[in-house]
């Protein structure tokens, strides 16, 4: 069974939107991944980190795959972002990342 997964383009980063959902598209399949949806986000998305890890919660996915980190607005979103799925990129993968309880 398939890996399940949504992309993740930032149009605020993007040169070619185009370009960029083939990146997607293309890394998903190499990596054997089901893209169930792509999440589009821009400087004015309102809470991008709930709505990246709602859409990968309704989704049902365990990867978010980027064509690069830069188009996660930040490192903190990366980093909680993690805390639910792996994020793939062509570069890299960041594992998902252990929650630290007190």
């Amino acid at each position: 069974m398939p890996i399940n997964a949504i992309g993740l383009l930032n149009r605020s980063v993007s040169d070619s939107w185009l370009r960029d959902e083939r990146v997607i598209i293309d890394l998903s399949h190499a990596r054997g991944y089901r893209l169930a949806h792509t999440v589009t986000i821009d400087a004015d998305t309102y809470m991008p980190t709930t709505l990246i890890v709602w859409t990968a919660h309704q989704h049902t996915v365990t990867v978010v795959v980027a064509p690069s980190v830069e188009h996660f607005p930040s490192a903190s979103i990366q980093n909680a972002v993690a805390l639910a799925c792996a994020l793939v990129t062509p570069a890299r993968t960041i594992p998902p990342l252990e929650a630290h309880t007190p």
